[in-house]
């Protein structure tokens, strides 16, 4: 690899078709039907819908929530309710658009729109509704100071001294360096962690709320002072701190362990159990202090039978761990004969011996990259089940309404890039905007072929060191297409939470034995397959793509590729007339270890041009839907 300019344009062309949801060719041979269902189907143009609500964590809501189902088109107006597992049904939609709308106690309402034509395969629909006392607007804070190339050693050889336990070295290194980088808030933070080694609880308690003065949301100094809080029996100040830290979509287990710890502490049962299933849910079984905590709670509440089956699944999942010889005890002594519809006691409830799972407070190191997919898998909703087949076939066949209409479009692809340095800070942006055409051709029935260009480029640079990937446009749309569909192996994990929206979580990894997938880098020389695994996120109202995040399968030995980690988010894409809406690319993120060097590229896509439609109408990038 070149260094300067000459990287630059390594990178830039790494991502010559990132952003195009079109696939190179939508079905070389006839696209086979998979298994739709027809559950709700009553006749060639009217459907029974069944539309079901659920919190931001996907949890079910008790109180009764009111939806309206609306079209101008068709004149329907419809009310219905919703409640726990009890989705709100309508009889007789006919095909058209819809706007749906959700009103909650304790909710704010949610306002969304869908399209039903006859791609729909009569799956429940799910709305995510948002607290209402959670803010949509993110907390404004100071930007964090850069910290300058020359101190970023220091800093790590204070997190070293941290992780072997040398608080004293530590807090020394961090107090010196402090003053230097202008109150930066890991500084601040791996100072508190320093002076709680030292076991100065006060002096810690006050950097990390500088911390917080400078990042409201700075995930480990909230955790680190709930948890404090907590020790000195203080639960009340700790759960909203906790709260503000555990996230939907985007939480740890131990966040979430330590949030139902705190809502024990005040006799929240209903929100404990929550909490802790989260924990459950998100530890994987790692570690066995959530599930007895669960069964715990279960027990507090009444919900004995519960308790007994939480319990006694660890026999199997944790054999060896202390908690579950606990977790057996309790099984032979307690009694399990009845549930209790009273509410737990105030002694019940104090009497919890919460474990405390042996983890220590975490530094502030900077990952260059987004974690594998493997290692934080994203939240779910519980006993909520889907069929991969059916979720990618619904996908797939919104995708081709919307395409297979057009003929040319185009944007501005604007293209940020950094080189990250041994420390994982960035250096100098360097960015650039190009033209993005891409033009749509009929082929055979059902199918299309998709040329694009950047500036009208499409050639391989002449360097030897140069390198660009073939087939990124294809990414989204060749995961869905049959075509492809037995090069890797699918898992529907269940109903997650992206933006906001409700939708489909499905895992995919390409198979061992196949070496031709979806995916390749080119040099002047040699192509390059890359093995791929990922998750895509489709929208459980209108089966569009919302998300694609992809990391490598294993690394590319001959590339000498160990990390490619992309992540592109879709969204609708309205014309003035209103004729024609697309889900297209909004923004993409790449993080790439490449010959030992590391490169960060974002990429954004505006100014989209529709000229099978109208070749005068200019769009810009959407607002975020509202949560």
């Amino acid at each position: 690899m070149r260094s300067g300019l000459a990287s630059f344009q390594v990178l830039m062309s790494l991502a010559v078709a990132l952003l195009m949801a079109p696939s190179l060719v939508l079905g070389q041979h006839p696209a086979a039907s998979g298994p739709v269902s027809t559950a709700g189907m009553i006749g060639a143009n009217s459907v029974d819908l069944e539309i079901s609500v659920r919190d931001a964590h996907g949890n079910i809501i008790e109180v009764p929530a009111v939806v309206r189902l609306t079209s101008m088109g068709t004149k329907y107006n419809g009310i219905a309710s919703a409640q726990n597992l009890t989705p709100a049904r309508f009889h007789q939609v006919m095909m058209g658009e819809y706007v749906i709308e959700v009103s909650c106690p304790g909710f704010q309402k949610s306002k969304q729109l869908f399209l039903l034509d006859i791609s729909y395969g009569g799956m429940p629909i799910y709305v995510y509704l948002v607290p209402e006392a959670s803010s949509n607007k993110v907390a404004s804070a100071t930007p964090a100071v850069m910290l300058p190339p020359q101190f970023r050693s220091d800093l790590e050889r204070g997190i070293e001294e941290l992780r072997k336990g040398r608080y004293s070295g530590a807090e020394k290194t961090f107090t010196k360096l402090l003053p230097k980088t202008h109150d930066n808030p890991d500084v601040l933070y791996n100072l508190g962690l320093a002076e709680l080694g030292l076991q100065h609880d006060d002096v810690a308690r006050g950097y990390f709320q500088r911390v917080l003065a400078t990042d409201p949301n700075h995930e480990l100094a909230l955790m680190s002072l709930a948890r404090m809080e907590l020790r000195n029996g203080s639960p009340a100040t700790a759960v909203p701190l906790l709260e503000k830290a555990a996230s939907p979509g985007a939480s740890s287990w131990r966040t979430e362990y330590d949030l139902a710890t705190g809502y024990v502490k005040l006799n929240r049962l209903s929100e404990a159990e929550s909490a802790a299933s989260r924990a459950v849910r998100l530890a994987r079984n790692q570690n066995a202090a959530p599930t007895y905590l669960l069964g715990q709670i279960q027990y507090a509440a009444g919900k004995r039978s519960y308790a007994e089956l939480t319990w006694e699944s660890m026999l199997k999942t944790f054999p060896s761990d202390p908690l579950t010889a606990q977790a057996s005890k309790n099984l032979a002594q307690l009694d399990f004969t009845k549930d209790s519809v009273a509410p737990a006691s105030t002694a019940s409830v104090s009497d919890l011996a919460v474990a405390e799972p042996a983890a220590p407070a975490a530094v502030a190191e900077h990952p260059w990259a987004p974690p594998d997919i493997d290692n934080v898998v994203p939240e779910v909703a519980p006993g909520v089940n889907c069929q991969s087949e059916t979720v990618l076939d619904q996908a797939f066949n919104r995708m081709k309404s919307q395409l297979l209409d057009l003929e040319k479009f185009t944007a501005t692809e604007h293209i940020e890039q950094w080189e990250i340095d041994r420390y994982g800070w960035p250096g100098a942006v360097k960015s650039r905007e190009f033209s993005y055409i891409v033009l749509v051709y009929p082929l055979k029935k059902d199918s299309m072929y998709v040329e694009e260009s950047r500036d009208g480029k499409t050639g391989i640079p002449d360097s030897d060191d140069a390198i660009i990937t073939t087939s990124l446009n294809g990414l989204g749309v060749n995961i869905l297409q049959p075509y492809y569909r037995d090069r890797f192996n699918y898992s529907c994990e269940g109903l997650a939470h992206v933006r906001g929206l409700a939708a489909w979580q499905v895992r995919f990894e390409q198979k061992a034995e196949v070496e031709d997938g979806i995916r390749s880098w080119k040099t002047n020389r040699k192509y390059y397959n890359i093995p791929l695994k990922g998750r895509i996120w489709i929208s459980s109202i209108n089966f569009s793509v919302l998300r694609v995040e992809t990391d490598l399968r294993e690394p590319v030995k001959g590339l000498q590729l160990t990390k490619d980690h992309l992540l592109v988010d879709y969204g609708p894409v309205d014309f003035a007339s209103g004729s024609k809406q697309l889900w297209l690319p909004w923004s993409a993120e790449m993080f790439v270890e490449l010959r030992g060097k590391r490169y960060h590229d974002k990429h954004t896509l505006t100014n989209y041009l529709l000229f099978a439609i109208d070749t005068s109408q200019k769009i810009a990038k959407p607002q975020e839907p509202e949560q």
